[in-house]
C-alpha cells in the first residue's frame, strides 16, 4: 500500500499525515529554515505564502511538495538536518506503518455527566506552541548557581539590594544604578549572596556572602550597565554567564529572568513571559519582575543571554487603547560593547 506521503493529492486524514505538519511547524516555527528546507528538496515554493503563522505554512508547502511529487524529498532534507531527534521522529512517520499518537478512548457519559466536547483529541491550545525539552530545567538550574544577591552600601550610608550575575572568573555584572549613587559615586561596600534560595519546604538555604571590591566598579549610566569584581573569590559552584556578540529575538518570542524581587531568595519569572518590543537597544517583555530584580540576567528560550534587566515601563497608546506595562532590558550585545570599551572582555 502507498505510504500516505506519496499519495497525490497530499490525504490530510490518514494516520499521522497531521502530527507530521505539527511537527514540522514546532520544529521549524521560523519561515527561513522552512525556505531553506524547501530549496534543498527543490520544492517550487511560489504559492506559499510566507508571512501567514508557521502552521498553515507548513500545511501550504507540504501540499505544494506533494503536487510536485517533492513531498518525500522534503522530509529528507528534514532527516539530514542538525535536530537529531527531529529526524528520528519523521523516520517513525515514515516508516511502513507509521508511529502515531494512541488513541484517546472517549469518555464514558457518566464520567463528565455535563460536557461534551466534538474533537476528543489532544491539542496545542494556543498557536504558539510552549513545550520545551527536559533539558531546559537542567540548563536553568546550572544558570541560576551564577545569579546572587546585592547588597550594596553608598557613599552616604545607605543601603540598597538588587541582582548581579558572574561573567568571568571574578566579575559581576549588574545596573550603573545599582552600584553608583546619583552622583555617580562608586560603593563604599558591596556584597554578594550566592545560593540564597529556598528549598522545596520553603525554607531559606545556607548561603555564601562574598565580599566584593568597591573601588573595582566600573560602568556606564546611559546603557545602565556596572561590574564589580569579587574581593574574596566567587564560589567554584557558581557558573560564568556567556556574553554573546550578538542576539537574535523577536516580538513574540519568550524570555524568562532568575532575579531576587524585594531583596529575597532567588526565583525564576517564566510565565506570561513573551517580547512585547525590540529595537536596537533594547527588550520589553511580560515577564515579572519587582523591586530588587534590577541587574538580573534576561534569557530567551534556549537559555541563550539576551539582555540586561532594568526597570518597567508605561506604554500608553493614546485614544481607547488600553495602558500597558512593560519590564525592560538593555539587548545583552549593547553591554558587550561597552564592557570592551572599557577592556573588561
Amino acid at each position: 500500500m502507498t505510504h500516505f506521503v506519496d499519495r497525490v493529492p497530499f490525504e490530510w486524514s490518514a494516520p499521522g499525515a497531521l502530527e507530521l505538519r505539527d511537527l514540522l511547524a514546532s520544529a521549524y516555527s521560523r519561515s527561513a529554515p522552512a525556505e531553506q528546507l524547501a530549496k534543498r528538496a527543490e520544492v517550487a515554493t511560489g504559492y506559499v505564502d510566507w508571512e501567514r503563522p508557521m502552521m498553515t505554512v507548513w500545511f501550504d508547502l507540504m501540499e505544494t511538495a506533494s503536487n510536485q511529487k517533492r513531498l518525500r524529498a522534503l522530509l529528507e532534507a528534514v532527516t539530514s538536518g542538525p535536530d537529531r531527534a527531529v529526524g528520528d521522529r519523521v523516520r517513525e512517520l515514515l516508516a511502513a506503518h507509521p508511529v502515531v499518537a494512541a488513541p484517546d478512548r472517549p469518555a464514558k457519559a457518566p464520567d463528565f455527566a455535563h460536557f461534551a466536547d466534538p474533537d476528543e483529541q489532544e491539542r496545542r491550545i494556543f498557536r504558539a506552541g510552549t513545550l520545551q525539552d527536559v533539558v531546559f530545567l537542567r540548563r536553568g538550574t546550572e544558570l541560576a548557581t551564577a545569579v546572587c544577591r546585592l547588597r550594596v552600601t553608598a557613599a552616604d550610608g545607605a543601603q540598597y539590594h538588587g541582582t548581579a550575575f558572574r561573567i568571568a572568573d571574578d566579575l559581576l555584572l549588574t545596573n550603573h544604578h545599582v552600584l553608583f549613587d546619583d552622583q555617580g559615586e562608586k560603593p563604599v561596600a558591596v556584597e554578594a549572596w550566592f545560593g540564597y534560595e529556598a528549598d522545596l519546604h520553603g525554607r531559606t538555604r545556607e548561603h555564601r556572602v562574598v565580599t566584593c571590591e568597591p573601588a573595582s566598579a566600573v560602568g556606564e549610566p546611559g546603557p545602565d550597565w556596572a561590574v564589580v569584581r569579587g574581593g574574596a573569590g566567587l564560589p567554584d559552584d557558581a557558573m560564568r554567564v556567556a556574553l554573546p556578540e550578538s542576539v537574535s529575538v523577536s516580538v513574540d518570542d519568550r524570555v524568562c529572568i532568575i532575579q531576587h524581587p524585594h531583596g529575597g531568595v532567588k526565583k525564576l519569572a517564566a510565565r506570561h513571559n513573551v517580547v512585547r518590543h525590540v529595537d536596537d537597544t533594547v527588550l520589553q517583555y511580560w515577564t515579572d519582575t519587582e523591586q530588587g530584580s534590577s541587574g538580573s540576567p534576561v534569557f530567551d528560550e534556549r537559555w541563550g543571554l539576551v539582555a540586561l534587566h532594568r526597570r518597567w515601563r508605561r506604554i500608553d497608546a493614546g485614544g481607547r487603547q488600553p495602558v500597558e506595562y512593560r519590564n525592560e532590558g538593555v539587548r545583552i550585545d549593547r553591554v558587550v560593547e561597552g564592557l570592551k570599551r572599557k577592556r573588561l572582555v
